[in-house]
């Protein structure tokens, strides 16, 4: 496959030298802090050791769920604890996501998401990206997809009881996108960059209406 942006990072992974790894706490999520020494761009030697604190976690995998027979697409609401201080409220509209267990694949991650999720059964995946979310704290990848659904009967409250969900499904014509991409509730990452994908390769896509 050609590359068709002329960009290569100057270093790779043989320009870093890890000088001590300890693990500080081990749960949800593992935190390590790290002694690390890389070179630097002005003369290329290694530069003097640093110290991060790196956040470990498994990889993670999101899809925008849309029906183009209906025209509509799929949002869920929840709580998130790490937007306690988010300027309008802790409870975030987001995509179908959720972390990738031992033995799934991307794919099958989101087909059993979307399932407890949204009580949705998705078709057609199709990877928009693959990325990391906070390269400077942590080492998660994030894999986003779209999908297809039928979604005439989408709607009411889902998640894993046992792991507190408690997930509220939203449906949104595809007329609403434009407004949807104003709103000051729209500070969700991952949601984000999945609705600017959908903006650009299927909403402007969809046939106008006389």
């Amino acid at each position: 496959m050609t590359n068709i942006f002329p960009y290569r990072p100057q270093f790779d992974h043989g320009d870093v030298e890890v000088l001590d790894r300890q693990q500080c706490y081990r749960g949800f999520v593992h935190v390590e802090k790290l002694q690390i020494r890389h070179r630097l761009f002005a003369n290329q030697d290694f530069g003097g050791v640093i110290h991060r604190e790196l956040v470990r976690r498994r990889e993670a995998a999101g899809v925008l769920v849309h029906d183009p027979a209906l025209k509509k697409f799929l949002l869920i609401e929840q709580f998130r604890a790490g937007a306690l201080n988010a300027t309008q409220s802790p409870w975030q509209l987001e995509i179908i996501a959720g972390l990738i267990d031992d033995g799934e694949d991307a794919k099958s991650c989101l087909k059993r998401e979307a399932l407890e999720e949204a009580n949705c059964q998705i078709n057609n995946l199709e990877l928009c990206y693959r990325y990391h979310p906070s390269t400077g704290a942590s080492d998660e990848i994030y894999n986003l997809y779209v999908a297809t659904a039928d979604l005439s009967q989408a709607g009411g409250v889902h998640g894993q009881v046992d792991e507190g969900e408690d997930i509220k499904v939203h449906v949104f014509d595809y007329a609403q996108l434009d407004g949807l991409m104003q709103s000051p509730y729209l500070s969700n990452a991952s949601l984000i960059i999945a609705l600017q994908w959908f903006q650009h390769h299927l909403y402007q896509q969809q046939p106008k209406d006389n």
